[in-house]
């Protein structure tokens, strides 16, 4: 009998720990959606709760405070999209493994790595609230951009190595960082700004076609601002 009580206490334990996980789950995906929309000041730990069916206690239990919820937001947004580009940045590194690439193949693999972005952004659905929350931490932000930072630092260590072996200037040049950041923005509109581009372009959704339209406008810009570097800066 006792063996028995042993197991049932084991049991509930789990089934226990299980509710909570899910619990915190869902604190934080509502999170992500109530931040994006309303941001961190406007929003209430109350109006998280309720959305998520729990208790306001809920939050401090799991998070400690409102401002733990907002960091625990934040890492889930910025995991899940690190994530989505780690096939690429590996597919890349392969890449960048060969000191003898000449220019012409460096730029190839360079333009491969960012359309490779681009389409893991777009092909994946990302919620609109995940770009969102990250649209407003980019305006107005917080220790929460440095978890961004963190969660893209692999992302963005492989395309300085690109920039720097196209223009021949180190990775830690500040000039070299200052390209990479317009380059990733080109990529980056599609997915942070998806209305504004619709609006502009006139188009009604993202398909199949718009998407290659925007991709071969992508690819034809690099090799327009990368396709001679090599040969401006020798003379």
């Amino acid at each position: 009998m006792r063996r028995n009580r042993t197991g049932n206490r084991s049991i509930e334990c789990s089934a226990c720990q299980s509710r909570s996980e899910r619990t915190r789950r869902r604190l934080i995906e509502v999170a992500v959606g109530v931040f994006s929309e309303l941001g961190y000041e406007a929003a209430s730990t109350r109006i998280i709760a309720e959305q998520a069916q729990t208790s306001p206690m809920s939050v401090f239990y799991h998070f400690g405070s409102k401002r733990g919820l907002y960091r625990a937001a934040a890492e889930f947004v910025g995991s899940n999209i690190a994530r989505l580009f780690q096939p690429v940045c590996d597919i890349a590194h392969q890449g960048l493994v060969s000191t003898t690439l000449t220019h012409d193949q460096t730029l190839r693999l360079f333009i491969e790595f960012i359309a490779g972005i681009m389409r893991a952004e777009s092909d994946a659905g990302t919620p609109n609230s995940w770009l969102q929350f990250i649209r407003r931490e980019r305006v107005d932000p917080t220790e929460a951009l440095e978890i961004f930072n963190t969660q893209y630092a692999s992302t963005f260590e492989v395309g300085l190595e690109f920039i720097s072996r196209l223009t021949k200037l180190p990775t830690k040049a500040a000039e070299t960082r200052l390209q990479l950041l317009a380059v990733f923005s080109m990529s980056e509109l599609l997915w942070t700004d998806r209305s504004l581009v619709l609006r502009i372009m006139g188009w009604k959704a993202f398909g199949e076609e718009e998407t290659q339209i925007l991709e071969g406008t992508l690819r034809n810009n690099l090799r327009a601002l990368y396709a001679q570097k090599e040969l401006r800066l020798q003379l």
